[in-house]
């Protein structure tokens, strides 16, 4: 399970309580963007990862 939705792109924290209605994913570290956006980036790192 790779957490793309709950996972800060930019300070890597992993929000835990984040429900599916929430639609704005709203980090500590100030972060504030659309939820399926923010999973577009980490699916795009995590696969990035592996085609190196």
């Amino acid at each position: 399970f790779y957490p793309s939705s709950k996972l800060c792109s930019c300070c890597g924290n992993i929000k835990k309580a984040l429900k599916l209605s929430d639609r704005v994913y709203r980090c500590e570290c100030g972060n504030m963007i659309d939820r399926d956006f923010q999973a577009s980036i980490n699916l795009k790192a995590y696969g990035e990862r592996f085609a190196s």
